[in-house]
């Protein structure tokens, strides 16, 4: 195992291998092996939103399909609320699971999961968890993603 300062020390070489693995779609994705790592999702060339997961291909499903709900599409969910806001005012103190059922609220997650389909992601394979945890924060950071990667607890 890595010491923190290993592990840290490899960042900012990761984040330049991540940048430069190819941009797949939805489509695309379904073609490749399952991989354990980091992905990032990219709309309009613009890096949105970071995560890490132990089958990303899996993961990307989940963040658009129509049959997921708030707690396995949480960016979307993230994304839908914030339009929600925007429309109808604060939703603070409401749980993800309560706006799921104003119907309003859940025309705009449907919409939200169908853009997060169409946006492109990147991904590398990163086995150690140690590594996946820290290099998602990092990533987040760098690519300033914080707006939706605010890495609060649920």
């Amino acid at each position: 195992m890595n010491t923190f300062e290993e592990t840290i020390s490899q960042m900012p070489s990761l984040l330049v291998e991540l940048m430069k693995k190819p941009l797949l779609n939805r489509l695309d994705i379904g073609k490749i092996p399952p991989l354990k790592g980091i992905y990032v999702l990219v709309e309009n060339n613009c890096p949105i939103y970071v995560g890490r997961s132990k089958n990303i291909r899996n993961r990307f499903d989940q963040h658009c399909r129509n049959s997921s709900d708030h707690n396995s599409a949480p960016f979307a969910c993230n994304l839908a609320k914030e339009k929600y806001e925007n429309k109808f005012g604060s939703t603070k103190g409401t749980s993800r699971k309560e706006l799921s059922i104003i119907p309003a609220f859940s025309e705009l997650f449907d919409n939200e999961k169908k853009r997060v389909s169409k946006m492109r992601i990147r991904m590398m394979e990163i086995d150690d968890p140690v590594a996946q945890t820290i290099f998602e924060v990092y990533a987040a950071l760098k690519l300033n993603t914080t707006k939706y990667n605010d890495f609060d607890t649920h």
